[in-house]
């Protein structure tokens, strides 16, 4: 029913351009600017807080914003579409933004989770499209504009500039999935078999990616040939690679599923995250050497857990960035950010997403994905996310944050 609610109301902000709050114990009616972006409507955390309250401070400057509100905990993270409430994820329709001084996140943060989450003090009224504050400020808060301390750019201990330059990205490793003996998700109607078509895609990905930048990129293949999903990780840990991006065809019983997403490395929420990550962890039949061993050696795993945790929100972010670039192809469907357990990942000690880019158990998808055409447009998009991502990770080094 919220989401329902959510799609009824955001129509009418992006015609008004203003988001309303009424101020019960005063009755004043205070009005906050939306910004419209990507055809997402956003609120100014910052003006939030100046009209509702609580305190603001960035928990890693300039990309990590708290908001301690009525002994809630709500952290937003630049270009990421979740933030967490006591350490627990909420999705948004669209990543929040560092825009400029601005700090953005959608207009559903005040539509549906405020009054979710805070519901004796917050109620959203449907038929005035408003937030309505049943409580108010209790007492005066400073602005909190003022409370917030801005990132220095030129404030970098000279120790810090030298220490990024050695943690810059130089190499990437692309990965097309399956290979040799497994053929990874197979179609009749094209005879298309994965294996073939994440080839081509990943082989157009490194030719761009070493046209476009002085990136050294290796592929685990370059061939139809079979390599097992621990070697492909080591391989990127032994070039010392700074990316992983491992690229694979989805397939569903339901052939209505369509579209494009990209995972990190985390536990599976929801059944289809579990039946995808099951699906690519299928190669493992056709293992036999040394997997039973690390099957077996559970400190290993236990070590690869720990390993995987530093780079988890680098991987959620490289793939937020990906993801991001494979929802604007046209005639594809974006079906957003996802999180599973992939054995091809658990080994790799850096960023590191997994793309599905389109079904071929889709008539549509499958269509497309025949076309050399298409493939060329998916790898420009994964290129462009996998460039971007770099980008922003090399200036908050020379940043030092």
């Amino acid at each position: 029913m919220l989401a329902l609610a959510l799609c009824l109301v955001m129509p009418a902000l992006l015609d008004a351009g203003v988001f309303s709050i009424l101020d019960m114990p005063t009755k004043q009616i205070k009005a906050l600017s939306l910004h419209t972006r990507e055809k997402s409507s956003y609120l100014d955390v910052k003006e939030l807080a100046d009209l509702l309250g609580g305190r603001l401070e960035w928990e890693s400057p300039g990309e990590r914003l708290v908001w301690l509100l009525d002994g809630r905990s709500f952290v937003f993270a630049d270009l990421i579409v979740f933030f967490t409430v006591e350490n627990k994820p909420c999705q948004l329709v669209a990543p929040c933004l560092l825009d400029g001084g601005r700090f953005l996140v959608p207009a559903q943060l005040a539509v549906e989770y405020l009054p979710a989450l805070l519901p004796e003090r917050f109620v959203y009224n449907k038929l005035d499209a408003r937030l309505v504050d049943r409580t108010g400020i209790t007492q005066p808060v400073p602005s909190a504009a003022s409370r917030i301390k801005e990132p220095v750019p030129g404030n970098v201990p000279r120790s810090t500039e030298k220490d990024a330059a050695s943690y810059r990205i130089h190499t990437v490793v692309i990965d097309p999935g399956h290979g040799g003996k497994d053929p990874g998700t197979l179609h009749r109607r094209y005879r298309l078999n994965e294996k073939d078509l994440v080839l081509d895609i990943s082989k157009k990905v490194a030719e761009k990616l070493a046209k476009e930048s002085k990136l050294n990129v290796i592929l685990t293949r370059d061939s139809d040939n079979f390599i097992p999903l621990a070697r492909r990780g080591r391989i990127a840990n032994e070039k010392g690679a700074g990316l992983f991006v491992s690229i694979h065809v989805n397939s569903a019983k339901n052939s209505r599923l369509n579209g494009s997403s990209t995972y990190f490395l985390d536990a599976a929420k929801t059944s289809e995250e579990r039946a995808t990550a099951m699906l690519e962890n299928a190669a493992l039949q056709y293992e036999v050497e040394g997997a039973d061993q690390e099957k077996r050696d559970e400190v290993n795993l236990i070590l690869q857990d720990m390993a995987q945790n530093e780079y988890l929100r680098e991987s959620k972010e490289l793939s937020t960035f990906i993801q991001l670039e494979l929802a604007g192809i046209s005639g594809l469907k974006g079906r957003g950010l996802r999180q599973a357990n992939f054995a091809v990942l658990r080994g790799t000690y850096m960023p590191a997403a997994l793309i599905e880019t389109a079904y071929i158990s889709n008539a549509s998808d499958e269509k497309q994905l025949n076309s050399s055409r298409f493939r060329t447009r998916l790898a420009g998009a994964i290129t462009a996310g996998i460039l971007k991502y770099i980008d922003q990770y090399h200036r908050k080094l020379a940043s030092g944050s």
